[in-house]
């Protein structure tokens, strides 16, 4: 790859995409009406929203529970989800094409208030454009189809390559000397999503911009037929396939959150963040006997949590004494407390009660006082 010079350029396109509509056909009238000669080693960057307008991925939905119900059935895996506003809830999910998107990528900006799905293979689709763009204009070129996502650790969005065709869009550097010679052991470059980046900054679909030209970086086509999903590191890879606070929860075995998940702009008090962290603790089925002896009250406002024998009968869940299964469960339900506090950044100091009996001194309550962990 010895090309230095880039040159991204977005023609207008002035027909209406709508489903049914031969997008190949439109692209290419307008890359002819706007005197595009394409050259060998052309790259074009198509948004994902007009193939999937030409395909008729539009849904209607008409609450935010049919939207959410949408993103749920367009994912495979749930990494992350906040609440915000009035209860809207937004995840983080892994979608069928394998990227990582909040809501799936769907997206409802000038739809007319449909919801717009991902097209429902994006590499075929590349390819299926591709072929006609290539035919018509008689040139071997690169096809992208783009799609904005955020980032992890990065505040803004940019584009990703959803589909590709034309190109592998990855460049394995590993194996090559850097400038000093030394040969480089782990870097891959993902030159597919720096494209459509690139193609990002002029592009636009709600401008009547669909798609852009990128000249300069034919020398990365090559026979690659893995597509865009090569880009997308697969589920047992993924060091971050849970957020921090579902990661908790699903060690605590709880896959899916009871009520209200935790506010995205850590505007929750204390108050709702313990009580959480308690809807947590008593979730799911129990692996220790004697939690129901236990019940667990909370005060001042949330800076407190008391635990105390519950007003119940002791009965054995284990078969073992209920005394002894009880103290077994106040030990369990103490370090699932911590750990669910912890989620909420929250931290406790535990005080015991003990008192005399028969088998010697045994806890009569326990006493967390909370505090917030400051970063």
């Amino acid at each position: 790859m010895n090309d230095r010079l880039l040159t991204v350029y977005a023609p207008p396109v002035d027909e209406d995409i709508e489903p049914g509509s031969d997008l190949a056909a439109i692209l290419i009238n307008s890359l002819r009406r706007n005197r595009i000669d394409l050259k060998d080693g052309d790259i074009l960057v198509i948004a994902s929203k007009v193939v999937s307008k030409a395909d008729g991925r539009l849904r209607t939905v008409d609450d935010r529970a049919e939207f959410e119900e949408l993103v749920a059935n367009s994912s495979t895996h749930l990494v992350a989800e906040r609440t915000y506003g009035s209860g809207t809830t937004v995840q983080i999910v892994r979608t069928q094409a394998g990227t990582v998107q909040a809501a799936a990528g769907l997206d409802q900006s000038n739809s007319g208030g449909a919801v717009v799905l991902h097209p429902h293979d994006c590499d075929h689709s590349a390819a299926v454009l591709r072929q006609r763009v290539e035919a018509s204009f008689s040139v071997r070129i690169g096809l992208i189809i783009s799609d904005t996502s955020s980032r992890p650790w990065r505040i803004g969005v940019s584009d990703i390559a959803l589909g590709l065709s034309g190109f592998s869009g990855l460049d394995d550097q590993r194996g090559r000397p850097d400038d000093d010679g030394r040969v480089q052991s782990v870097t891959v470059r993902a030159i597919a999503d720096e494209i459509a980046s690139a193609a990002d900054i002029v592009k636009g679909s709600s401008r009547g911009l669909p798609m852009a030209l990128v000249r300069g970086a034919g020398g990365y086509l090559d026979n690659g037929g893995d597509g865009a999903k090569a880009l997308s590191r697969e589920l047992g890879e993924d060091w971050f396939r849970y957020g921090h606070v579902e990661a908790i929860h699903r060690g605590l075995g709880v896959p899916e959150l009871p009520g209200r998940a935790a506010a995205g702009d850590n505007g929750d008090d204390i108050l709702e963040k313990v009580s959480r962290a308690i809807r947590v603790v008593r979730a799911g089925q129990s692996r220790t006997p004697g939690h129901a002896a236990w019940r667990m009250r909370i005060e001042g406002s949330g800076s407190r949590i008391t635990m105390s024998p519950s007003d119940s009968p002791a009965t054995a869940q284990s078969g073992g004494p209920p005394l002894l299964e009880a103290m077994v469960g106040l030990g369990s339900l103490v370090e699932r407390l911590h750990t669910a506090l912890f989620a909420e950044d929250l931290s406790a100091t535990t005080n015991y009660q003990w008192v005399d009996g028969e088998l010697g001194a045994f806890p009569r309550g326990v006493t967390l006082d909370i505090t917030l962990i400051v970063p």
